[in-house]
């Protein structure tokens, strides 16, 4: 892979970008995500993979890494929709109890009504 990304100056370039790499930190990325390879029995090859740089494709924010993680797990929640797993219900409470209703139009009195002449 190194070959491949060494342009005929013997500089090293990101396969990503384009960006010159030499004595900078690169790093090996499948292309496909290996998550996301269905046939675990076929073997990887030189063709698999590409030379990037760590800071200008790999990993930097919405980098190749990010990407792949993004579409590794929308991948996890198609197949668990597919197979109709759901999640497992969170913590519900029982809530509070239901008041009594208040019926303060037909409770009698409890104070005496001091504007009332009548009460003693």
């Amino acid at each position: 892979m190194i070959k491949r990304a060494m342009a005929r100056a013997g500089q090293i370039h990101c396969e990503g970008c384009g960006l010159n790499v030499t004595g900078k930190v690169i790093e090996f990325d499948h292309i496909v995500p290996e998550a996301l390879i269905l046939d675990k029995s076929a073997g990887l090859d030189i063709a698999d993979g590409r030379v990037l740089g760590r800071d200008c494709c790999h990993r930097r924010p919405g980098g190749k890494t990010a990407s792949d993680l993004s579409d590794i797990a929308d991948a996890k929640r198609r197949e668990a929709k597919h197979f109709g797993i759901r999640s497992k219900p969170g913590f519900r409470a029982t809530g509070f109890a239901a008041p009594e209703p208040q019926r303060s139009a037909s409770r009698p009195l409890t104070k005496p009504a001091a504007w009332r002449r009548d009460d003693p």
